[in-house]
Formats: C-alpha cells, sequence, structure tokens
C-alpha cells in the first residue's frame, strides 16, 4: 500500500529507521514547457486511434522518419 502525505524530517527519519521504504521522485520537464496550439478535442483522440489501428498510417509513418 502506498501513502503519501506530507512530513517533517524528523517524522521521515523514525519511519526510515523502523523499516518503511521512501521514494523520492520530481516532476517530469514536460510539465514546465510552453503549450502551444489548441488543446486535443475528443475527435482528436478519436482520429488518434483510428490511425494507430491502420497498418498503412504507421508504414507511411515509419518510412518518413526513415527519410
Amino acid at each position: 500500500m502506498t501513502v503519501v502525505k506530507a512530513a517533517e524530517h524528523r517524522t521521515i527519519d523514525l519511519l526510515v529507521a523502523s523499516g518503511v521504504h521512501m521514494d523520492t521522485w520530481t516532476l517530469p520537464e514536460e510539465l514546465y514547457e510552453t503549450k502551444s496550439g489548441a488543446p486535443i478535442s475528443h475527435d482528436d483522440i478519436i482520429d488518434f486511434h483510428s490511425q494507430l489501428h491502420n497498418d498503412n498510417v504507421l508504414v507511411e509513418a515509419l518510412q518518413d522518419l526513415k527519410d
């Protein structure tokens, strides 16, 4: 079970000393990038889903990457 709570350093030290596993992480850098363009719409997601199941679209995209 994972629990996330704010805690003082003293409390964290006590928990780690008693065997609790502590894991730290940072937010991904992509969250700080400047966003441009229109937000993704429901139709965009449906179109993307359709393209994922179309082998021709995949082959063309891979060919473009190769060139």
